[in-house]
């Protein structure tokens, strides 16, 4: 028996026709080609696994969004200021001027009062002991129980002026003074020792 008498019988039952595959599955050859079936042949399908596609590398120049970075903040809330510049080595500093204070010119008097008294104790006592050099007034007063008198007198132990006063009396005395240190007394005798004398000073 041929190849051929065997189709033409296979073909007068009444078989499927299959059709002829360039690759046939193990299963089908090994049973035949009458008896291969659909759940066999399901078999002999090869599942085809996706391959999950790769990412493509962004290319330089893309457009992609630049964000600029947001300033360092410090913890209590506001951002971190410049730092300042730092003067180069060998930098000659610039010198911050200093405001200088005006000093305010002092005015002394040029008049006082002088008491004279010899009640519980012998004293002269002038309101004012730095007074302004030039012609001072001196308003006295005569506040004891006995006459006195106010005497000036200099550093070299001149007398410049002198005025007497009866108890309860006033008067005023003139006397034009320089710089220097005086001394104001009653010249009348051991009245100065008594205590009857101060210094005062003319500026």
């Amino acid at each position: 028996m041929t190849w051929l008498a065997i189709l033409l019988s296979i073909a007068g039952f009444g078989g499927p026709t299959m059709e002829v595959k360039p690759r046939k599955c193990a299963a089908q050859t090994s049973i035949g080609a009458a008896a291969y079936t659909s759940a066999a042949a399901k078999t002999c399908v090869k599942k085809k696994r996706k391959t999950p596609a790769k990412p493509q590398p962004t290319k330089p120049g893309a457009d992609t969004p630049t964000t600029n970075p947001a300033p360092r903040t410090e913890p209590g809330g506001g951002t971190t200021p410049e730092a300042t510049p730092t003067p180069k080595p060998g930098a000659t500093p610039v010198p911050t001027a200093t405001p200088v204070a005006t000093p305010t010119p002092v005015t002394y008097p040029t008049r006082t009062n002088v008491d004279l008294t010899d009640t519980a104790t012998w004293s002269v006592r002038p309101s004012y002991r730095i007074l302004a050099a030039g012609k001072i007034d001196f308003n006295v007063n005569n506040r004891g129980e006995d006459d006195h008198n106010l005497t000036v007198r200099n550093a070299a132990a001149r007398d410049l002026g002198t005025i007497d006063l009866a108890p309860g009396n006033t008067g005023t005395l003139t006397v034009d003074l320089g710089v220097g240190t005086y001394t104001l007394y009653c010249s009348l005798p051991q009245h100065e020792e008594a205590g009857m004398k101060a210094t005062i000073s003319v500026r």
